[in-house]
């Protein structure tokens, strides 16, 4: 089996988790950060842009020199933007004989990793739209163990669940739509909604909230547990984007109920009518019989698990097209 040496974005529990797919298929993996995450680093990136660059530029030289020596089958990149072209070239140097693989979980429209493609053997995006425009794999995002596991015997204490920031006044507003028809449906909802200090201010001054308003991020287990008790979720359609989003696929291998705004799932093949709501224009009038109605139909969703990502991932091949 291959030796993979894994630069990514330390997120959450997910960097954990595709080291542990990989090593379930038998891999053995080294896994460095994407960026150095100390407290210097971060308070240097918000408040002294250029000192945080070469700090940045200086980790992943110290990445390049420790990985001389060893011999890597394969060295995969999520995300590449934050690299210089040099530091990769170099990279590539030290390892001539490796596969160099990169996949995005952003869109083009949000970073553009064109011009980084170069130095890589194969580069794969969870963005079908910008796959397609491109020529790449399109191999969508997935879910981990724990969201095969659900307990199904939970009581479902929320009608429909909601975690997320709130980085517009257009996504307030479109919350305060759902919560309002819920309410006046006799719906149940959660909201955890990460508020900055910045739009938490200019709410206050319009004298707006809702519940669940919060500065502080909400932790893996709070997740797990709102699926567990909740019946649905809402997943927002981002328009910078054609790709779904990680709440999508979580709740859809967890079989919670899903309403989303994103008008491709009705074309998918896991697409089911009694696991599916597409509203428009924030048009919820079907939301309480949608969610009265119980899932009947069955659902494979193990293309999607992390094992089946990785796999694919390394091996190149397109899935799901």
């Amino acid at each position: 089996m291959a030796r993979i040496l894994f630069l990514g974005i330390d997120y959450y529990h997910y960097s954990a988790n595709i080291c542990a797919a990989f090593e379930r298929l038998g891999h053995d993996i080294d896994f460095r950060p994407m960026e150095d995450r100390g407290f210097a680093s971060k308070s240097l990136k918000k408040f002294a842009p250029g000192a945080y660059r070469r700090r940045l530029d200086a980790y992943h030289d110290r990445v390049i020199e420790e990985s001389a020596g060893r011999h890597y089958d394969v060295v995969l990149f999520i995300q590449v933007h934050e690299w210089r072209h040099e530091a990769v070239a170099r990279l590539r140097a030290l390892h001539r004989d490796a596969h160099f693989v990169l996949y995005n979980w952003d869109s083009l429209t949000t970073h553009d990793f064109t011009p980084w493609m170069r130095h890589f053997d194969s580069v794969a995006t969870f963005d079908p739209d910008d796959a397609k425009a491109l020529g790449i794999t399109y191999l969508p995002l997935f879910a981990i163990p724990r969201f095969f596991a659900i307990d199904p015997a939970r009581p479902r204490e929320h009608d429909i669940y909601f975690v997320g920031s709130i980085g517009s006044m257009e996504r307030f507003d479109a919350l305060a739509r759902l919560h309002a028809f819920c309410e006046d449906a006799g719906l149940k909802t959660r909201f955890h909604l990460l508020c900055s200090p910045v739009i938490r201010t200019m709410l206050l001054r319009r004298g707006r909230s809702l519940p669940g308003l919060t500065g502080s991020p909400i932790g893996f287990d709070g997740i797990v547990d709102l699926i567990e008790t909740s019946r649905a979720t809402f997943d927002f359609a981002n328009h910078r984007q054609s790709g779904y989003t990680m709440r999508l696929i979580e709740n859809m291998c967890a079989g919670c109920k899903i309403v989303t705004e994103n008008p491709r799932i009705l074309d998918e093949p896991f697409y089911r009518e009694d696991r599916f709501l597409l509203v428009d224009g924030h048009d919820f009038s079907a939301l309480p019989e949608f969610l009265a109605r119980p899932v009947t139909s069955d659902l494979d969703v193990g293309a999607f698990h992390v094992d089946a990502w990785a796999r694919t991932l390394i091996a190149g091949q397109k899935v799901l097209s």
